[in-house]
Formats: structure tokens, sequence, C-alpha cells
């Protein structure tokens, strides 16, 4: 190879990684929106929740307009009236914070039985103000009790 060659190579190589750089920069102007469904207990509770949380990582602030849970037939759960211990709806969800939304467990399993699904394969989604759903990327809420509540 000579010289003109290789100062060539070296321009493609550096305009990629550029380029790469800038999609993976413009991918992350925006609001990140990541969504997951856990289970919480209180002592003394007879039931738990099922906890929705949105996390945002990206550079700008997003409002989260409401919550709920998918089914597996595309149907959709609610929580109108947040609990007490739930975020405000419309709620601001501003870079690097989360928010988190609960939903009695009994509730669930009293639609999930009227509708024949299973908890597992119930998707958590929170509803933005852009009009974008984010839905959380593994289903299921789990359901079990951890030791010693």
């Amino acid at each position: 190879m000579k010289t003109p060659e290789i100062l060539s190579l070296i321009a493609i190589v550096m305009s990629s990684i550029t380029l790469t750089w800038q999609i993976i920069s413009w991918r992350q102007t925006g609001a990140v929106v990541r969504v997951t469904a856990t289970v919480a207990f209180i002592p003394g509770e007879k039931d738990g929740f099922t906890v929705i949380r949105a996390s945002n990582s990206g550079r700008t602030a997003v409002t989260v307009t409401g919550f709920g849970l998918r089914h597996p037939d595309g149907g959709n759960q609610h929580q109108f009236r947040p609990l007490p211990m739930s975020e405000p709806i419309p709620y601001r969800l501003e870079p690097g914070a989360e928010g988190s939304w609960f939903m009695p467990i009994e509730g669930i399993k009293e639609t999930c039985a009227a509708y024949g699904d299973r908890h597992q394969d119930l998707t958590a989604w929170v509803s933005l103000g852009s009009g974008k759903t984010v839905m959380a990327k593994r289903r299921g809420i789990g359901l079990r009790r951890p030791p010693g509540y």
C-alpha cells in the first residue's frame, strides 16, 4: 500500500467512528425512558402492590400521563386514582429521575382470573405526554411474598 491509500483508509475509519458517535448522541438527545415492574410488600398488610417504575436516562424531561398493565390480548388495566404512595399523574420525569406508581395486587389477581390471564404474561407500561407509550422490556409482575412477610 502506498501512502495515499493508507491515508484514505484512515480517513474512512475516522469518518465511520464519527458517524457512529453522532448517531449515538442523536439517539440520546431526548428523553430515554425505561419501565420496570416489581412487587412491594408492606409489613402488616395482607396483600402487596405491583410497582411500576419509570426512569429517564435521557437529556430532556418528559411527562408521564398514565400507567398500567397490558394483558396478552392487548387490553389494559389502569389505576385511575393513584394510591397515596404513588407519584401524582401527570408527573414530570426529569433527566436522571425515577417515578413509581403502585397498583394493589388483589385487583390484578381478580382481573387476571376474570380474563383467564397469567400474571407472568402482563407487561407494565407508562404513557408519555409526547403520545408515546413505553413498555417494560420484561413481561410479568411476580406475586410471591418474600420470606419474613
